[in-house]
């Protein structure tokens, strides 16, 4: 029960609304050196800030709509399982579904231009959650990574990893 806990506030945390805005930089020497990227970072900010949006909210189908749902797509979850598609939306709907409450503390974001349609954004973030039961986790540590890829003209995640300290239950 715990690791479905820590696993949906993780996944949370990759979708959940920064309370502060936190700058982002863009450094990819060899991208830069080769040619000019087309991708504007602003835009790549924006649809992250929209995913963590959606996790506060614990919006299961929205936030999975930011994944791409195909064979290909590959999770690395925090208690070190790989998944696909399928089983990452059934472990975050069946955490999304005990708790009544989360949010996020954003500490760091980066995003790394990898070419035209690809883009590499991770994310280190506090989580606090409060089960439906009223118990109360913090997490002080869940970072995570993103790929994301221009399928279609849209952005994304074709791939998703994330990590966390273990929680805290608060009193």
């Amino acid at each position: 029960m715990l690791a479905v806990f820590t696993a949906l506030f993780l996944f949370a945390a990759g979708c959940n609304s920064p309370a502060k805005e936190t700058a982002t930089q863009t450094t990819d020497a060899s991208v830069q050196a080769s040619q000019p990227v087309q991708v504007d970072e602003k835009e790549i900010d924006t649809l992250t800030k929209e995913f963590f949006k959606n996790v506060e909210k614990l919006d299961i189908e929205t936030c999975m709509s930011f994944f791409e749902d195909s064979p290909d797509f590959l999770s690395i979850n925090p208690d070190g399982t790989v998944g696909d598609y399928g089983s990452l939306k059934k472990l975050n709907a069946d955490g999304f579904s005990q708790m009544a409450s989360f949010k996020l503390t954003p500490k760091k974001e980066a995003i790394r231009i990898l070419s035209d349609s690809q883009v590499l954004y991770a994310f280190n973030h506090s989580q606090d959650a409060t089960l439906k039961n009223g118990q109360k986790l913090h997490y002080e540590n869940v970072s995570g990574t993103m790929l994301f890829t221009k399928i279609n003209g849209a952005w994304k995640a074709t791939f998703y990893q994330e990590s966390a300290s273990a929680p805290v239950v608060l009193k």
